[in-house]
């Protein structure tokens, strides 16, 4: 931590009153100078471009799910997060997403399974899905437009090419598909 902060300027600062009295860290950095802000036009309130979407998250990686909702939410949206392909289908008929974020490679029923399944259901056949997934060869994007997937991103994706993403895609009911 203290190289970290020290290659920014910062300082790390540990206090005690001792054993078994807990911690306190203090990172100090510096603050950016305003010459230094970036120019130009500033993201629109809420850091959404396309306005919140309401976004089921599915990752078998806990981890990963949670940061990614986490980010989202902070971005603006309404996010649910579901961990295997039962719990996406059972929260996509409860939540019921705009947007689904689906990793391909789940156990049991795999990305393309819970696809292809809520497209057979009425009440989610205008969900945008959105695979997003270490799968990036050409087959694995073929499967996805089969499966019925909206766009497929390769992780790590950055939040800055995910919200391009979802700012281009049209959630309305009288979308055309």
């Amino acid at each position: 931590m203290k190289n970290i902060a020290g290659m920014h300027g910062g300082t790390v600062e540990a206090r005690s009153e001792g054993r078994g009295k807990g911690s306190e860290f203090i990172v100090r950095l510096p603050a950016l100078p305003v010459t230094d802000l970036p120019s130009g036009p500033r993201p629109p309130a809420g850091g959404c471009p396309a306005g919140p979407r309401r976004i089921l998250v599915v990752d078998d990686h806990t981890d990963v799910a949670e940061s990614l909702s986490m980010l989202l939410r902070i971005a603006g949206h309404e996010v649910h997060t579901a961990l295997d392909g039962c719990a996406a289908l059972e929260a996509a008929r409860t939540f019921r997403p705009e947007v689904v974020l689906l990793d391909i490679g789940l156990p049991g029923m795999n990305g393309y399974e819970v696809a292809s399944a809520l497209r057979r259901d009425p009440a989610q056949a205008e969900t945008i899905l959105i695979a997003l997934t270490g799968y990036g060869h050409e087959e694995d994007r073929r499967r996805a437009r089969e499966a019925g997937f909206t766009a497929h991103l390769v992780k790590p994706v950055d939040l800055a090419t995910l919200e391009r993403v979802l700012g281009s895609i049209d959630t309305s009911p009288a979308r055309a598909s």
